[in-house]
């Protein structure tokens, strides 16, 4: 049985990415919802590697943070959607460094992504997926869907 969807990935540019995620992209959503709970006083585990991420490893993590709901109910719903655009290549050098740190953690890092390692690898697929856009001077919108239960490609037309 197929889960629904829940996290997507869509390029400003008539043309189709033909790279997709090759696993559920969810532990991007997850990862990304902790990550900014982080700056709130979060203390989940991945909270706190993003804490380390940028107070220690000096890494930006602010495109990672760039992402909305896709269920608009009002006119700042839409809004913070449209909002949600960015430049591809800025989200790509995010993903990779993130990638790479979560790929060879330092000791402090390493307790902190244990159960998470494939976030590097979903990382590394959004990174390349980012590429192709910028080549084509596209922007990049991740958004959510947590209640619909749709199902549905990761870059939907």
């Amino acid at each position: 049985m197929n889960e629904p969807q829940r996290f997507f990935v869509e390029f400003d540019v008539d043309e189709r990415c033909p790279l997709r995620f090759l696993d559920d992209p969810t532990i991007v959503l997850f990862f990304q919802s902790w990550a900014f709970s982080a700056a709130m006083g979060g203390t989940h585990e991945l909270a706190q590697a993003a804490n380390h991420l940028t107070r220690q490893l000096k890494l930006n993590l602010k495109p990672l943070y760039r992402y909305a709901d896709r269920d608009v109910e009002t006119p700042q719903d839409a809004q913070e959607l449209e909002q949600s655009w960015q430049a591809a290549g800025e989200l790509a050098i995010c993903a990779r460094a993130v990638a790479a740190a979560w790929e060879a953690p330092d000791e402090t890092l390493a307790p902190l992504v244990s159960g998470y390692e494939h976030l590097a690898t979903r990382l590394l697929e959004l990174a390349a997926m980012c590429d192709w856009a910028s080549a084509r001077g596209a922007r990049v919108r991740m958004s959510f869907d947590l209640g619909s239960g749709s199902s549905g490609s990761s870059t939907p037309s």
